[in-house]
């Protein structure tokens, strides 16, 4: 229980004011006068090339990827298609007979 037993002798209204407040702290920036600093950053430069490089390895993989589950899909309805035309080819014999 808050009794008060523990309380700080200095507490006060300082305290209170200084509780939920933002502290507005500066953060030190770098010099951007250098003359012998390049324009782009490094880290820009890193970021481009490894898109360039997703784009031009991933779209060709995911397009021939497509094209397989297409050509498979294709061959399955073939596969469907001609078991389907046995099936009934076989019943017609069953009845005919």
């Amino acid at each position: 229980m808050a009794t008060g037993k523990y309380k700080k002798k200095n507490r006060g209204t300082d305290d209170v004011n200084t509780r939920g407040r933002v502290h507005n702290v500066m953060v030190r920036m770098g010099n951007d006068t250098d003359k012998d600093e390049p324009h782009v950053p490094w880290t820009l430069l890193v970021t481009v090339l490894v898109l360039c490089l997703v784009l031009v390895i991933a779209l060709p993989i995911m397009g021939i990827m497509y094209m397989d589950m297409n050509n498979a899909t294709i061959a399955a309805m073939q596969e469907v298609k001609k078991m389907r035309e046995l099936r009934a080819k076989i019943l017609m014999q069953m009845q005919g007979e």
